[in-house]
């Protein structure tokens, strides 16, 4: 079974603040599920709980191995930015 290590308490204090402040859903989810994979919840636990594919929690959990705190934020976008925060169809 792949789970996250134990965390830091700095870790795990900078993973909580996330979960309540960071602006974006995803980062808050996926701080949250490495919070709960390193009390040893099973990534198909974490699936069920966001409602996301096993897959994709798989995937958080490895970017986390590789990049730590850097890895819970979407990368940068190419090209314009959206207006309003909606997309349009024309």
């Amino acid at each position: 079974m792949k789970f996250v290590s134990n965390l830091s308490n700095t870790e795990l204090n900078t993973l909580n603040k996330l979960i309540k402040d960071a602006s974006q859903h995803r980062t808050r989810q996926r701080a949250h599920a490495i919070v709960l994979s390193a009390k040893n919840y099973s990534i198909d636990d974490l699936s069920n709980i966001f409602d996301v594919h096993r897959d994709t929690v798989s995937r958080w959990i490895d970017v986390w191995g590789e990049q730590g705190m850097n890895g819970l934020f979407d990368a940068p976008k190419p090209g314009r930015p959206r207006k309003n925060g909606f997309r349009t169809n024309s």
